[in-house]
Parts: C-alpha cells; sequence; structure tokens
C-alpha cells in the first residue's frame, strides 16, 4: 500500500511539470508521452492484478452491474411470456373445441364429469351375476340412502336461447336409473340458431360415480326460428356411492348444463 502511494504521488509531481514543458515547447514531445506512459503502467502494477487499461475501475463495474441487470430483467420477461403462452394455449386447447373439452374432462374428472370407465350395461350386468355378501351390502346401503338432485341449466352470451330444467330436483337411490327433461326454446325470430351444451356435477367428488345413460351433452341441437323443445337425461348412480366415506354428508348433488353458441350458417327465416 505504501509503495502504490508513493508512486501515485511521484505521478502527481511529473505530470504538471511534464505538461508545462510541453506547453513552453507548443507541441507534445516524445519524452513526454514516454513519461506518461510510464507513470500509468506503475499506477497500474501498484494497483494489483486484474485492472487493466482503458475505461476507469469505477465505470466498468458500474456497466457490468447494469449490463446484469438488463439480462435478468430481459429473462425475466421471455420466461413469463412463455408461461402466458403456455396458459393461453392449453385454454384455448381445452375450451375452444367440446370435442376436445369432453375427452380433457373425462380424463381427468374435471369439473365433477364422469372418467371414462366401465359402460352401465357393464356395471348393471355385473351386478346381476354379483351374489357376494359384499353386493349383498353394498345394495342394501344404497337402498336406504336417499340422494336429492339438483338441475340447472344455462345459456352463454351471444346465444338467443331460453334453456331451463323442466323439473327443479328429483330424489333418487344410489343404483337407481333416473330420467329427467330440459326445456330450450330458439328466442329469436328469424334465426335458426346451433348449439352444443357441455355439462358437470357438484360437488366434484360424485363425479366418478355419476353415469349418463342418455344425454343430449356435447351434441350439436339446430333450433329454427321461435322453437321449443324438451331433451331427456338419463342417468345412473353407483351403489357403490352409499359405502364410500368420502361422500358419506354429500346428500345434496347439482347436474347442470351450459349451451354455447355454435358458429354454423344459420338460416334466415321470415
Amino acid at each position: 500500500m505504501r509503495n502504490a502511494l508513493a508512486v501515485l504521488w511521484q505521478a502527481r509531481q511529473l505530470v504538471p511539470a511534464c505538461a508545462a514543458s510541453c506547453a513552453e515547447a507548443g507541441t507534445v514531445s516524445s519524452s513526454c508521452r514516454a513519461a506518461r506512459l510510464s507513470i500509468s503502467q506503475r499506477s497500474q502494477r501498484s494497483q494489483g492484478p486484474g485492472i487493466s487499461s482503458g475505461m476507469p475501475y469505477g465505470t466498468r463495474a458500474s456497466s457490468g452491474a447494469a449490463s446484469r441487470a438488463m439480462a435478468g430483467q430481459k429473462k425475466a420477461k421471455e420466461q413469463g411470456m412463455y408461461l402466458v403462452s403456455l396458459v393461453v394455449g392449453m385454454v384455448g386447447l381445452t375450451y375452444a373445441s367440446v370435442p376436445l373439452y369432453r375427452l380433457f374432462c373425462q380424463a381427468t374428472g374435471f369439473g365433477g364429469t364422469v372418467k371414462e370407465g366401465a359402460t352401465v350395461e357393464e356395471k348393471l350386468q355385473a351386478r346381476l351375476v354379483d351374489t357376494s355378501e359384499e353386493r349383498a351390502r353394498i345394495d342394501a346401503a344404497a337402498a336406504a340412502r336417499e340422494l336429492i338432485i339438483t338441475f340447472d341449466g344455462s345459456v352463454s352470451d351471444g346465444l338467443e336461447w331460453k334453456f331451463t330444467p323442466t323439473q327443479r330436483q328429483v330424489s333418487v337411490h344410489p343404483g337407481q336409473s333416473t330420467l329427467a327433461f330440459f326445456t330450450v326454446e330458439n328466442l329469436s325470430k328469424n334465426k335458426a340458431l346451433t348449439g352444443v351444451s357441455t355439462y358437470n356435477v357438484t360437488p366434484q367428488q360424485v363425479g366418478q360415480y355419476f353415469n349418463k345413460i342418455q344425454c343430449f351433452c356435447f351434441e350439436e341441437q339446430r333450433l329454427r326460428p321461435g322453437e321449443k323443445i324438451d331433451m331427456p337425461v338419463f342417468f345412473y348412480i353407483d351403489p357403490e356411492y352409499a359405502v364410500d366415506p368420502r361422500v358419506d354428508r354429500i346428500n345434496n348433488i347439482t347436474l347442470s348444463y351450459t349451451f354455447f353458441k355454435v358458429d354454423a350458417d344459420d338460416d334466415i327465416d321470415a
């Protein structure tokens, strides 16, 4: 440290003298340039390794920090755009197409939708041939369990339909096939409209036990101007529902349908 201070002090003494001498001569002499170069090299050596000539150290450090900050901001922005694009793409693929939505729900049970598994016919056939004590216990518990099924219907924006359940709710037992109806009406007076519906069952834990035997969901429905029709829903709840402790306190189930407009070539009728 003392050597460095000594070198710097010598530099302060030599530079003014050299500059004054060169100014008197009217030009910068080669000896003056050599003196300045020698002082600069000695000063750099006294400050230790890792410091190069050119930009001052403080300026280089500030510039490096700014560069790292800009790089970090750019990386964060790129990651954010990637995540947003990923979410938008997933939502678009899931909801833009009803068939894809149906496959997604059936594979994951999303929104209480029934997962793919054994058909209702296969389940009923299995019950007929099963004479075990466990089967008898499940059937007895199902006969003693009463469930209230509430129906709900809605229409998305842009579809001039009125869609309501014909009955507000029904009482059923697990293992009992039940028929219900929804009523839909095209409120447009001069245009035929096409819609398609999705459905879900809540609470979501019920979805694995809920079976649709006949349903209008995921199929395009086209109504003429002012047309009004009734659409059936035939469903069945597995008797195993009655012995599952996870749904032991769930006796109220909601079956909801929502109609969405299909962009078809609608007819204009007077």
